[in-house]
């Protein structure tokens, strides 16, 4: 056997392997895909989704330096990769590196300029840098491509709606939570932004109301103890003394944390 025609057969299997391990990570099967995907590594150490899935197997472990390792490797791999970019941009978002965030997605911005999630996270990005103009230009256009392409995210305008909300555009902001709330009436986090929003126009039994319901969902965003804080308040304006101490004493017993 010539080497070429062993290369081929090597890379021809760490593409098997990757697939496998891929179809294992989509099952939430960590661990096999884990090693599979190390097995397509090993076979192949230039093959960049590879490296791609090992970044997410370690993101979703909270490896967060093997998950950089990895995505560095994919990007030198295949540089024109625009997913491995928009990865790095991820974590560094994830990271709280807003500054480091930035180039790489740009540059999946420009790789596949179809794809609203670059735009997404370079106004989140810019947000967390205080750059409201550059943010609302990204807000503006990840809104467009998904609407363009019928795949609207309720996270998109939540996300958006609060950036609003932060400006004191209550009005947008409505509009966008509202449009959130249309795409996922069981959104926790819109939930809890209308309540914000309706606390704002002292509207304070719908802010109870939207506060409550979003307690009683589940997700990854809005804290219970934001939750709490907002019922706190509005039950207070409402008289109900009882419920608000009730909510304000969860709330302070709750530590705060960071939410993204």
């Amino acid at each position: 056997m010539t080497w070429a025609l062993a290369a081929l057969l090597a890379a021809s299997a760490a593409v098997e392997l990757y697939q496998k391990a891929n179809s294992l990570f989509q099952r939430q099967k960590f661990p096999e895909s884990l090693a599979a995907v190390e097995q397509a590594l090993q076979l192949d150490p230039k093959l960049a989704p590879a490296w791609t899935l090992k970044a997410k197997l370690d993101m979703a472990a909270n490896r967060m330096d093997l998950a950089r390792e990895s995505l560095a490797r994919a990007v030198e791999a295949d540089p024109s990769f625009a997913y491995a970019q928009f990865l790095f941009g991820f974590y560094y978002y994830l990271e709280n590196d807003f500054e480091k965030a930035l180039p790489p997605l740009e540059r999946a911005r420009e790789q596949d300029p179809a794809d609203p999630r670059p735009r997404f996270y370079l106004a989140l990005s810019h947000e967390g840098m205080g750059r409201a103009g550059q943010a609302l230009v990204f807000y503006r256009q990840a809104l467009e491509l998904e609407d363009q392409q019928g795949r609207p995210l309720a996270e998109t305008r939540v996300a958006f709606g609060r950036f609003l909300f932060s400006l004191g555009r209550y009005e947008e902001s409505a509009q966008a939570i509202d449009h959130a709330l249309a795409l996922d009436p069981h959104s926790r986090d819109a939930h809890y932004e209308r309540g914000r929003l309706l606390f704002e126009s002292s509207d304070f039994p719908g802010a109870a109301r939207h506060g409550e319901k979003a307690l009683s969902l589940t997700g990854m965003g809005t804290s219970d103890r934001s939750i709490h804080f907002l019922l706190g308040r509005a039950y207070l304006k409402t008289g109900r003394k009882d419920l608000a101490d009730l909510h304000l004493a969860k709330f302070r017993a709750s530590a705060p944390s960071l939410r993204r």
